[in-house]
């Protein structure tokens, strides 16, 4: 598989890249996080613009996202916009959303920006090639809070965001059965085995999908999402326990 080298952490080698996203509202308590998480076992924090009490606000967003890549110091920075649409907390317009990345892509902050498949639209590949212009790597994100799509249609999801310029696609889906959690798993497989161009991250979500968060270096998802105490989407594991399990499933 191919890795995405960013500040000398190699996302798609080894174990898998830790994130702990940050959910606060205020500016004030985005940047204490901020602090915390950077002495923590992780490599990246996502910061979740959509939860920002002032996130219709450019200016306000450029303005944290400085403070934010600073307080991180030497981690990777994720920044992310979850629409209404992908289980979020913003209802955009196209040109709202669209706006609001280039806002984040104008402060040369973000190490990776979250572009989401379906909402970027036929605009996709512009966008993508917009965050490399800006040195972002880029998250291509599907999410699905109701079922999980068959395994074929996931990987030519997948491969369709790769396809588009994406530096690592990503799904999130939710099982209604352990078959479910089996096909996201044989999906994400498929991608390492026959489609390495890229990493790729894959969750499935809820209690019931969490061992997927947890064997992502045996199946070839990348990266994934701990909870360091407040979780961003269901079946988020202890940041504690993530580290200990990937250690003890190191290839």
């Amino acid at each position: 598989m191919s890795c995405v080298d960013i500040r000398g952490c190699r996302i798609g080698e080894g174990r898998p890249k830790v994130i702990l996203p940050i959910v606060e509202r205020a500016e004030a308590a985005i940047l204490e996080k901020a602090a915390q998480f950077s002495t923590l076992q992780a490599d990246c924090v996502e910061w979740r613009v959509d939860h920002f009490d002032d996130a219709r606000t450019p200016g306000a967003v450029a303005r944290c996202l400085a403070k934010l890549r600073v307080a991180l110091k030497d981690k990777l920075l994720l920044v992310t916009i979850r629409t209404k649409a992908e289980g979020g907390e913003l209802a955009l317009r196209h040109t709202e959303y669209t706006d609001l990345l280039h806002t984040i892509l104008d402060t040369d902050c973000a190490d990776l920006i979250d572009i989401e498949f379906f909402p970027a639209g036929d605009d996709l590949p512009a966008l993508i090639g917009d965050a490399h212009t800006a040195g972002a790597a880029v998250v291509c994100s599907s999410h699905d809070f109701h079922k999980t799509p068959p395994r074929a249609k996931l990987v030519n999801r997948m491969v369709a965001m790769q396809q588009a310029g994406a530096d690592l696609p990503k799904v999130a889906v939710m099982p209604q059965s352990r078959t479910d959690v089996l096909e996201l798993l044989a999906a994400t497989a498929e991608m390492a085995d026959l489609h390495p161009e890229t990493p790729v991250i894959t969750m499935s979500m809820g209690t019931l999908g969490a061992v997927s968060r947890l064997a992502g270096e045996a199946f070839g998802s990348a990266m994934t999402f701990a909870n360091p105490g407040q979780a961003s989407a269901p079946g988020q594991v202890s940041l504690n326990i993530v580290n200990e399990v990937l250690d003890a499933l190191h290839l």
